[in-house]
């Protein structure tokens, strides 16, 4: 076809030569160059049209050539990077998986977090009821009854005994508290007459000698000002008034939630060996392999880092209390078991105990026992942050800059909140390490 089309067009170069030269008429040339231009100027235009032809068909047949060879050619690269590309497949396709398990685990886990809970506590049960049912013949009902009973007993134990000390603290403040408001109040009514009222009175008569419109002025700001004062306490005083119904309203639905997580616990505790063989059936033998290493490694992270935690806590309270011992402070063990157990609260930890008392000796006149007290916190602190990334690191088997950079990063992403997130993650990340999950996801991406 392309033959054809190449004769038809210099046919037409040709015609063209011919009509162009007998058709020119020549009219007044002044030379002999004019009337050579004038005659010939038609058939270079023929020849040249015929050699735009030529070089067509050539073109047309070189991209046609070339296209070919590059085709052939990106048929032999893709071959020689087939393996490449898999494994970039793979790797999409495992950061997908990524993708969508976060999103279902956030999304899901204001759902399912009773259910998660009653599992952890199903499995925590799941050991001692097993030694009671083996050793001691108990039925299984029985048995698991018994664990839970007996776990219940331990912890009101311990809740009677913190309340028990907090009962004879709070008799101590209440014996001793109007002694001390009476005293914040005569300190304050004494500020009120050395300083602040002769300050006011300097300020009054500075105002008394400014112009008109400087007084304006300041008195526009006082009042600016004074007005966003009072705008955020109202705020901060509604915000507070509204929370107060929501919390009465969510009373019900968290002791709901609470039976529903003793309850479920219970009765995946009872047929925890049947709730086994079904899922032994229902999930490949390679892929239970793998669950159970890390439900095993799991275990095993979280028990490290309860204790690493224990560790911190009793430690924090072990200063305190000898702390405010040498300071010869009433009720050191009282204050130290307050500080134990604000100590697990992320961020605050003791400062939330700390803080008000110094503000309040601070301003009462007790300089010194301030300043001592700001002494045993900063240390308190010191000693945390120094020994608390070693004593997880060396609970869980992890670097201390590890766990150090998680801690910063959820605290960055997800604020006071990363401080809870954080540990979970870094569990998450152990018992998957250990459980040898990550480099099993390494070898299915190279495949």
């Amino acid at each position: 076809m392309s033959l054809y089309l190449n004769d038809a067009l210099i046919f037409i170069g040709k015609h063209q030569i011919f009509m162009l030269y007998h058709i020119s008429k020549p009219t007044a040339f002044h030379s002999y160059k004019d009337l050579a231009i004038a005659k010939f100027s038609p058939i270079l235009k023929g020849f040249i049209f015929i050699l735009h032809v030529r070089l067509f068909k050539r073109g047309v047949l070189l991209c046609l050539t070339n296209r070919k060879e590059f085709i052939r050619k990106g048929i032999e690269v893709l071959k020689m990077y087939k393996p490449r590309l898999y494994q970039l497949l793979r790797f999409i396709i495992v950061i997908t998986l990524t993708i969508l398990g976060y999103l279902l685990l956030t999304v899901g886990f204001s759902y399912l977090y009773p259910l998660l809970i009653a599992s952890i506590l199903a499995m925590a049960i799941n050991p001692v009821a097993n030694f009671f049912e083996e050793k001691w013949k108990l039925p299984r009902m029985m048995a698991v009854s018994g664990t839970m009973l007996f776990t219940f007993a331990f912890l009101s134990s311990i809740v009677f005994i913190l309340f028990s000390e907090f009962m004879q603290g709070t008799t101590f403040l209440a014996t001793h508290l109007p002694d001390y408001v009476q005293t914040f109040s005569n300190y304050v009514t004494s500020i009120l007459d050395q300083k602040i009222m002769p300050l006011y009175e300097k300020m009054t008569t500075y105002l008394q000698a400014l112009d008109t419109s400087q007084q304006e002025a300041i008195n526009n700001s006082v009042k600016h000002i004074t007005e966003h004062i009072s705008a955020k306490l109202s705020e901060s005083l509604q915000f507070i008034l509204l929370q107060i119904p929501s919390l009465f309203t969510a009373l019900p639905s968290s002791f709901t939630v609470t039976v529903f997580i003793l309850l479920a616990a219970f009765l995946i505790a009872n047929d925890y060996q049947q709730i086994s063989l079904f899922s032994q059936k229902i999930i490949p033998h390679s892929l239970q392999t793998k669950i159970n290493r890390v439900q095993m490694q799991f275990k095993k992270t979280v028990i490290a880092y309860v204790k690493a935690q224990l560790i911190l806590v009793i430690i924090s309270a072990v200063l305190v209390y000898i702390g405010l011992k040498l300071l010869h402070v009433n009720h050191a063990f009282t204050i130290s078991l307050y500080v134990a157990f604000v100590d697990l609260i992320p961020y605050v930890g003791s400062g939330i105990i700390f803080f008000p008392w110094m503000i309040y000796l601070f301003i009462v006149g007790d300089h010194a026992l301030t300043i001592q007290l700001a002494i045993l916190y900063g240390s308190i602190v010191i000693v945390r942050q120094i020994i608390e990334p070693k004593i997880l690191s060396s609970s869980m088997g992890t670097h201390p800059l590890v766990a150090l950079i998680i801690l910063f990063i959820g605290l960055q992403i997800w604020g006071i909140i990363g401080f809870i997130i954080a540990p979970l993650i870094l569990i998450s990340i152990q018992a998957f390490y250990q459980a040898g999950i990550f480099q099993d996801v390494w070898k299915f991406i190279k495949g």
